[in-house]
C-alpha cells in the first residue's frame, strides 16, 4: 500500500485554510514510479483521507496530449473523459479523478497543488492580470488564458510548459490560470508551501503598497515631514477596518510612545487625508508620527530616517503586542492619565531627543 501520509497532511492543511480554499474546491498529487494519485472529484481537501485519492498511469495520461479528438465540444470532451477514466489503475474503479487530474500528470514534479484563493484570483480576474502577473512574479511562472476545461486547457497548458522549460531551462513551478486559479508544483510538500507563502507575500505587497508613491508624497505635501511606507505585513490585518485599528491607536508602553507617538491616526476610505491630520494635530498638538491608511498601509512621519526606522520597529512589535494581549484575555493598552504623564514627562522628553 502506497503511504500518502505527507500528501493527505498537505492536503488537510491547505484545505482548512479558509483564505486559501472553499468548500469542495481545489485538488492535490503525488505521483510514485509512474503512477499519479490525484484527488477523487467530489472530495474536499480539509477532510480528505488516503481513500480520497485515485491511482493513475502517468504514461497513459500523458499520451493524450498526442491523440487527436473530434473539434465538437460535447464530443471532445466525452471521448476525453473516456480515455482519462481509461487511465486509471486504481483497484477502486468507480473512484472519478478530479477534472484537472491532467494536468497534474503534466508536471513532472513530486507533488502538485491547485487551489483558488481570493486573493490570487483577484489577479487572475482583474484586467490587467497577465500584464501584472509578469511584472510581480516575472519568469517565476506561466499565464494560462482563459479557455474551455478539460483537455482544451491540458492542450495548452503542456505547449506553455514546454516552451517555458525550452526558454527557462527548467521545469515551471507556477502557473496561473486566467478567471481560474494557481498550480503550484514541487518535488517536497515544504517546497511547495513556500512558494505558496512567496507568491501571498508578493501579491499582499503589492495590494498594500499600491500608490503608496503617490500617498507618501501626499504626506509630506500636507505636513512638512518626512514620510515612509513601513513594509509591516502584519498591518493588512490592522488598516483593515477602523475596529481592527482601534488595537494600535493607544499605546501599550512608553517605549510606543518615545517612538511611534502616544496615537497614531487612522484615516478610513471616506475621509480626507488632509482634513484628518490637520483635525489631529488641532487635538494633539501636533501631527502624529504613525498614520494608518485603510486598506493600503501603515506610514511614518519623521524628522529622519532614524526616527522612522525606529517607528518601524516599534509598531511591528505593538502589533505582536496586540496579537498576544487579545490571547491572553484581551488587549488593555495604558491610561489616557499615565499616557499624558509620560507624553510630557521630561525624562522621556529628552529620551525623545535622543530617538
Amino acid at each position: 500500500m502506497i503511504d500518502l501520509t505527507k500528501l493527505v497532511e498537505m492536503s488537510n492543511k491547505h484545505g482548512k485554510n479558509p483564505d486559501l480554499v472553499l468548500a469542495g474546491g481545489g485538488n492535490t498529487s503525488y505521483k510514485k514510479d509512474g503512477v499519479l494519485y490525484v484527488k477523487c472529484s467530489g472530495t474536499s481537501l480539509g477532510t480528505i483521507t488516503a481513500d480520497g485519492f485515485v491511482a493513475m498511469d502517468i504514461a497513459k495520461l500523458t499520451a493524450l496530449m498526442e491523440k487527436d479528438y473530434p473539434a465538437e465540444d460535447a464530443a471532445r470532451e466525452a471521448a476525453f473523459l473516456t480515455d482519462v477514466m481509461d487511465a486509471r489503475c486504481d483497484e477502486d474503479l468507480s473512484k472519478r479523478p478530479s477534472v484537472e487530474a491532467l494536468l497534474h500528470s503534466l508536471f513532472p514534479q513530486t507533488y502538485v497543488l491547485h487551489i483558488h484563493p481570493a486573493l490570487i484570483n483577484g489577479l487572475t480576474c482583474s484586467k490587467g492580470g497577465e500584464g501584472l502577473a509578469r511584472e510581480i512574479f516575472g519568469a517565476q511562472m506561466i499565464w494560462i488564458p482563459i479557455c474551455r476545461p478539460g483537455y482544451t486547457l491540458g492542450k495548452l497548458c503542456n505547449e506553455a510548459m514546454k516552451v517555458y522549460k525550452e526558454e527557462q531551462g527548467r521545469e515551471v513551478q507556477v502557473v496561473l490560470l486566467q478567471n481560474h486559479g494557481i498550480f503550484i508544483a514541487a518535488e517536497t510538500t515544504e517546497e511547495i508551501d513556500r512558494i505558496l507563502e512567496d507568491v501571498i507575500d508578493k501579491l499582499e505587497a503589492y495590494v498594500r503598497t499600491e500608490g503608496r508613491e503617490e500617498l507618501t508624497a501626499k504626506l509630506h505635501s500636507i505636513t512638512g515631514r518626512a514620510a515612509e511606507f513601513l513594509p509591516i505585513r502584519e498591518a493588512v490585518h490592522f488598516v483593515s477596518s477602523r475596529e481592527k485599528a482601534q488595537a494600535l491607536l493607544k499605546p501599550f508602553t512608553p517605549d510606543h510612545i518615545v517612538y511611534c507617538g502616544a496615537f497614531p491616526l487612522f484615516v478610513g476610505e471616506d475621509e480626507d487625508l488632509e482634513t484628518a491630520l490637520n483635525a489631529f494635530k488641532e487635538k494633539e498638538g501636533d501631527y502624529p508620527k504613525i498614520v494608518l491608511l485603510q486598506n493600503v498601509g501603515a506610514f511614518a512621519l519623521c524628522q529622519s530616517e532614524k526616527e522612522i526606522g525606529n517607528a518601524e520597529l516599534l509598531l511591528t512589535d505593538a502589533m505582536k503586542v496586540a496579537y498576544y494581549a487579545e490571547k491572553f484575555g484581551g488587549i488593555l493598552p495604558m491610561t489616557d492619565e499615565l499616557t499624558y504623564f509620560i507624553t510630557h514627562w521630561e525624562a522621556e522628553s529628552y529620551r525623545k531627543k535622543q530617538a
